[in-house]
């Protein structure tokens, strides 16, 4: 096995890009809050007034709603609830750039085809 570290990863792949974090539960929150301390671009997509989007406010980040936060996004992390997934996949599709890199926390949806992006590049 090997283990990856601090100095194995290259800050410039995403330097100046976009990233929208889509969700702020448990992944989200520390997703977003983790590439915002190391510096990097991030929009938190969520429902506009909702509880999260508050909380995602007061730790200081920048919130749009989900279509918002994915369009013109290089990098989009799917971070909601297998349940939403789908449904959030239709609704931000048509936003999402050409050559943007979509981000699942895991592949349940994707493997069971509720959500099928155009092209995909699997790494397990």
């Amino acid at each position: 096995m090997h283990l990856y570290g601090r100095k194995d990863v290259d800050k410039k792949a995403l330097k100046g890009a976009r990233i929208a974090v889509l969700g702020y539960g448990s992944q989200g929150r520390a997703h977003a809050l983790n590439l915002k301390d190391s510096g990097f671009n991030v929009v938190v997509g969520l429902r506009k007034g909702g509880t999260s989007w508050k909380k995602a406010k007061r730790d200081g980040l920048t919130v749009a709603e989900p279509i918002e936060a994915a369009k013109g996004a290089d990098l989009i992390a799917l971070l909601v609830p297998d349940m939403a997934q789908a449904t959030l996949y239709t609704e931000i599709k048509g936003a999402l750039k050409p050559g943007a890199a979509l981000l699942f926390a895991h592949g349940f949806n994707v493997h069971f085809s509720r959500s099928r992006p155009a092209r995909i590049s699997m790494w397990c």
